[in-house]
């Protein structure tokens, strides 16, 4: 599935918003832009994993005041710190702050794009295993009470006569019940369900749909 590819811009100075958007276009990268903190702030969506250019120089609320919200947030966003050149006390507190990276005016393009590029790239791993992980929680919604208690032994490495016994149930309908996980979960092996739950998980919770 091709994602946008969308980075936010918070700069007060109007050059250099202009001059970040035709870069980041000549990648073919869409861009927003913001005048200051307190208007990205307004717009803004947590849910989502998002890359952010942020100059640390704003009226109002400061560029590390920002990162520091972000962060609060626990936002999965990458903010990429902009500070004056030679600023190094500033990036360091970026970094400390949560900063994704940081670049130093004057910006070096090529440099800047390698940044974003790496950024988006992260917030597309993010995306995927945010969709994987609902996934994997949509097909741990069909199985039944039981399906899930096998399930749980299954990760824990038990073999089927093992549930068997744990469960009070004979071998046979141990088997069943685990043929009805693996194909419930769309597992190819053992090893494969038990990727999916130590990646997705929890594989159990809730309550299933009967016995």
């Amino acid at each position: 599935m091709s994602r946008r590819r969308l980075v936010d811009i918070v700069d007060d100075e109007a050059r250099v918003r202009d001059a970040l958007v035709l870069l980041l276009s000549t990648a073919q990268i869409e861009s927003r832009t913001y005048t200051s903190a307190e208007e990205y702030l307004a717009s803004v969506r947590w849910d989502e994993p998002a890359c952010v250019l942020l100059d640390n120089q704003l009226p109002g609320l400061s560029g590390i005041d920002l990162l520091k919200r972000i962060a609060e947030a626990a936002s999965d966003t990458a903010v990429i710190m902009i500070t004056g050149f030679g600023d190094v006390p500033t990036a360091v507190a970026a970094m400390r702050a949560g900063a994704y990276h940081f670049v130093q005016k004057p910006i070096d393009a090529e440099a800047l794009l390698i940044i974003v590029e790496e950024a988006l790239a992260r917030s597309d791993k993010i995306l995927d295993h945010q969709a994987e992980t609902q996934e994997f929680g949509s097909r741990c919604a069909l199985l039944t009470q039981r399906e899930r208690e096998v399930f749980a032994l299954l990760v824990e490495g038990l073999p089927t006569k093992l549930i068997a016994h744990r469960l009070g149930i004979t071998s046979r309908t141990a088997e069943h019940h685990r043929a009805a996980v693996m194909h419930k979960m769309q597992a190819r092996t053992i090893s494969h369900l038990v990727r999916m739950a130590l990646s997705f998980g929890p594989a159990v919770g809730g309550r299933g749909g009967g016995k």
